[in-house]
């Protein structure tokens, strides 16, 4: 019998294993009772998380239209819901039905719900989604906002928040509440915050902050007039201690500093539509968006700018060429983009693509039925039964 392998030595093996199949932790831990001590262990999936340090991608709430409105969770890993359907729940654009927030898996990743009828998904961050229960029809306006972290099935209903103008002119934020002195891979146990920034017609826009520690919603900080057309429901992204929300036909972000609860606005180029484009982050902490650009029939362009000293493209890739789909299929209102982990969702007529601009990898991923309104991705650390094995 070859000796056995000390406890340290096992532990920077396994420390080693993908993040974005946490089933081979499964199967490592059921080796025998040594391993399994090991993987079980809080210290573990602490090393674990440390080594790693960037949270994979384990899949994206896919929100759906059927007559009525869904969110769901699609995997992109082995990670898989307990709930998979989000009824009447949204997160991005409003359809003239009731929509699923849809969560899509990555991995072999299983959330406990991975479907919300009457729900949307709206933002993911630091392993918590937000979700907005919005029935559209007309004079209804946001029902409620819930938090959801799919890994333990946690899930917060938070309390009413100021009545928008219409459907179409708010949007709304989940970041971890210790944002600034917290590193972010492990935020599971950490207070949260929501911010709702409400749009109204002839009035200056209102930014609200929620913290789970106290219950309530902020007093409300303004910012600069509302514009014509309301906010753009994109999720936001979070650069430093700010937020951005990208603003509907104004050529404009509006800048929320967590910190000092202030709001200054950065302009985009001139030829920007805000329509067809994600927000995105870079590893050096710096703003851009991404979107498709229709130059003709033939000629698709996905293009990433991002801020130097000023606006610059750093990227332009023609998308039938690399996902080898005809070029008419290829939407420009679909486009995600999954922050810390750089891998953007481009979607098609029946199909969404994901695309890491590092490594050169393109996955078709598993899209199902519905029409969609758009995808939220999620990215967590994820050890199978960690809600019964602990902190």
């Amino acid at each position: 019998m070859p000796p056995q392998l000390p406890d340290d030595v096992v532990e920077e093996i396994l420390a080693r294993f993908p993040p974005d199949e946490p089933a081979l932790l499964v199967r490592a831990a059921l080796a025998c009772k040594a391993w399994h001590r090991i993987v079980s262990g809080a210290g573990f999936r602490r090393r674990f998380r440390q080594f790693h340090r960037t949270p994979p991608v384990l899949g994206f709430l896919r929100n759906v239209g059927y007559g009525k409105e869904f969110a769901r969770f699609v995997p992109t890993s082995t990670f898989r819901p307990r709930r998979a359907d989000w009824g009447g729940w949204r997160a991005t654009a409003a359809s003239s039905s009731t929509d699923v927030a849809r969560f899509v898996r990555a991995t072999r990743f299983y959330p406990c719900r991975g479907e919300r009828r009457d729900f949307r998904a709206l933002d993911a961050r630091h392993g918590r989604v937000l979700l907005a229960s919005m029935p559209w029809e007309p004079g209804l306006k946001v029902q409620g906002l819930e938090v959801w972290d799919p890994v333990t099935d946690e899930l917060w209903e938070l309390p009413d928040v100021p009545h928008p103008h219409s459907p179409t002119s708010w949007n709304a934020a989940v970041v971890c509440g210790a944002h600034g002195v917290c590193d972010h891979l492990d935020c599971r146990r950490k207070p949260f915050l929501d911010v709702f920034l409400d749009s109204r017609p002839k009035k200056k826009m209102r930014l609200f902050v929620y913290s789970s520690e106290a219950g309530t919603w902020s007093e409300p900080t303004y910012g600069p007039p509302s514009p014509t057309n309301g906010v753009e429901m994109v999720p936001p992204a979070l650069v430093g201690n700010a937020l951005h929300f990208l603003i509907d036909a104004t050529y404009i972000i509006l800048k929320y500093d967590l910190a000092t609860r202030t709001v200054s606005t950065i302009f985009l180029p001139d030829d920007f539509i805000s329509d067809f484009a994600a927000l995105t982050t870079t590893e050096d902490g710096r703003l851009g968006f991404a979107r498709v650009e229709k130059r003709t029939a033939k000629d698709n362009r996905f293009t990433v700018t991002c801020i130097h000293d000023h606006w610059s493209m750093d990227r332009s890739i023609v998308l039938e060429t690399l996902l080898n789909v005809d070029a008419c299929s290829i939407r420009n209102d679909c486009v995600a983009f999954a922050h810390g982990v750089g891998v953007f969702f481009v979607g098609t007529d029946v199909e969404w693509f994901s695309i890491d601009l590092k490594s050169g990898r393109v996955r078709k991923e598993n899209y199902g039925d519905g029409f969609n309104y758009g995808v939220v991705p999620y990215t967590s650390f994820y050890t199978p039964g960690i809600a019964l094995l602990g902190p």
